[in-house]
């Protein structure tokens, strides 16, 4: 991307928005950012490992969505402005008194703390720059941040902040530490499900006599000898900021073969709907293997993110005979900063041969990628494979360990959709059927569905799943009863997890925080409690409705 593109690129969006918290924005997180599962859709902006910071709007406009959770984005909100784009601030603690009072009516109004809110469009309207929310560390969240958004309003997809004016000081540019090459093999792809790749050795070790002493250096090596075939590139990237943050997003790629352009992709905007196919655009197998985040440098099979422009033949190209090529891979970061790696590939019958063993086994299923998929393992056990829940064609591996314990496929190869599962209970299990969770063999639990005699779950991983019985309450201890009003308990479960509480004061409800982090119940009750006895009870359910009650009576002087 030269400079003239670059700054078409800004030019694509307004610059007059406003800063979403006061000060320098630290920002340690950017866009497209490599993060398990999923590309990061936003900033994640520093707040001194305080929580309480206050959050301003980038902008007039109306608070158009609000959610609590225990996951993800944790407690939310929405900004919609008039200009087409919505503002989002996520893992929030709090919010000013308007907004605060809309929250808790509803949750009063709903009986439920999780709640989903889309206030009318003239409610709780807001100007730049007003005081719209509190920063925390709720939901997903690791530590005290703001994380920021901006999306297009109307089809929702995140766009790189940074590209409507949000600085930061960078003038590093991003760097190339690793070097994969891939060769295009479709029976091992389609057997082991990947293609099969070796990382290409950039540097070697050559001992060198400083006066008496022998000293190790490393020498670059630019030039490969590579047995003919047809192949693409991967790499490993990051940008380092200078103001913060030492593992951004990059955003600008090229490879140009002899100055000639054959993948070019721009990170700038994606849609939420596809962040599964984050898994195919990365390596997969490489992070589940040992965490590396590498780009694959070519559009693989069932990729249909449109990040690329200008890609030939999908990045893949032929080394069909002994003149050298050569390679350049380019990347750049928003502010253009950018690194470049040089590498010459010379066809040969003694190169390098990218092969990979590939197991057989007695049961496996030719599953193809746009068509369901439902395999029966005996009488008692089913998986279905939803259409395009796989990438490309793919040989599943299956087998019963022992009783109700079986494994499906290689947890090295994404799958874009869930898996169902499907459990045939016996006779003497059906009067609890509504009771058994389905569970992997890292020990996560999921919720099941009924139907007749089976049980189904739906899970999002190859992997050894089982089923078990939980009819277990969770657990309850009280931590904080009306000090100045304020209550708190921990709460946890064995099994199929917390699912929601309610908690009563003389049998009205009353609203409690969740920090599930922290296994956290808490919260000061709205009105002072009258003198005299008073009945409290919390009720906490788990995923399978178990319930766990605690009844205190208490006396207020």
């Amino acid at each position: 991307m030269n400079g003239l593109l670059q700054s078409q690129s800004f030019a694509k969006y307004p610059q007059n928005f406003g800063p979403p918290m006061a000060g320098e924005l630290l920002i340690i997180g950017t866009f497209c950012e490599l993060r398990p599962n999923h590309f990061h859709g936003g900033l994640d902006i520093r707040t001194g490992s305080e929580i309480g910071k206050q959050l301003l709007a980038i902008g007039d406009g109306y608070v158009s969505r609000i959610n609590i959770s225990t996951v993800g984005y944790g407690k939310a909100l929405y900004i919609t402005h008039p200009n087409g784009y919505t503002s989002v601030y996520a893992h929030l603690s709090d919010f000013p008194e308007t907004i605060k009072w809309y929250v808790e009516k509803n949750q009063y109004a709903l009986q439920k703390w999780e709640v989903e809110l889309k206030p009318d469009i003239d409610l709780l309207k807001v100007k730049k720059g007003e005081l719209i929310a509190y920063s925390g560390n709720t939901g997903g969240s690791q530590g005290p941040h703001l994380h920021f958004e901006i999306r297009d309003t109307k089809t929702e997809e995140p766009i790189n902040p940074l590209l409507f004016g949000f600085k930061m000081i960078d003038v590093l540019p991003p760097s190339i530490s690793t070097i994969y090459l891939y060769q295009y093999d479709t029976f091992i792809k389609h057997s082991n499900g990947h293609f099969p790749s070796t990382s290409l050795q950039l540097f070697k070790t050559q001992i060198i006599k400083v006066k008496k002493k022998k000293k190790k250096i490393l020498i670059p090596q630019t030039t490969f000898q590579i047995a003919f075939g047809k192949y693409a590139f991967g790499a490993i990237m990051k940008d380092i900021a200078t103001s913060a943050g030492d593992n951004n997003g990059v955003n600008y790629i090229q490879v140009f073969m002899d100055n000639k352009l054959i993948y070019n992709c721009d990170l700038e905007r994606f849609y939420y709907s596809q962040n599964r196919m984050y898994n195919n655009y990365t390596d997969y197998k490489k992070f589940k293997n040992g965490g590396a985040k590498a780009h694959k440098l070519f559009i693989d099979e069932g990729n249909t993110f449109d990040f690329y422009k200008n890609t030939l033949n999908n990045g893949w190209f032929d080394v069909k005979d002994t003149i050298p090529i050569l390679f350049e891979i380019e990347v750049k970061d928003i502010y253009g900063n950018k690194s470049k790696k040089s590498i010459t590939i010379v066809g040969s019958q003694e190169g390098i041969a990218l092969k990979e063993y590939v197991n057989y086994y007695k049961n496996t299923k030719y599953c193809e990628a746009h068509k369901t998929n439902t395999t029966f393992i005996g009488t008692n056990f089913k998986f279905t494979l939803p259409a395009s829940s796989l990438y490309h064609n793919y040989k599943l591996i299956y087998y019963q360990n022992y009783g109700n314990n079986y494994s499906i496929g290689d947890a090295n190869i994404p799958l874009d959709k869930k898996m169902e599962l499907s459990f045939k209970l016996t006779k003497e299990q059906l009067p609890l059927a509504n009771k058994y969770v389905i569970c992997s063999g890292l020990g996560k639990a999921f919720t099941t569905e009924n139907t007749n005699d089976w049980i189904t779950g739906f899970v999002k991983e190859f992997g050894t799943y089982y089923y078990m019985l939980d009819s277990m309450p969770p657990n309850i201890k009280p931590m904080s009863i009306n000090k100045n009003g304020y209550f708190s308990f921990l709460v946890s479960d064995n099994l199929s997890g917390v699912a929601d509480f309610d908690f009563y004061i003389d049998s009205q409800w009353v609203l409690l925080d969740y920090e599930s982090k922290a296994n956290l119940l808490f919260g000061k009750i709205p009105n002072p409690m009258l003198a005299g006895k008073h009945i409290i009870q919390l009720y906490v359910y788990d995923e399978r409705k178990n319930v766990k009650i605690y009844t205190k009576e208490i006396n207020i002087l």
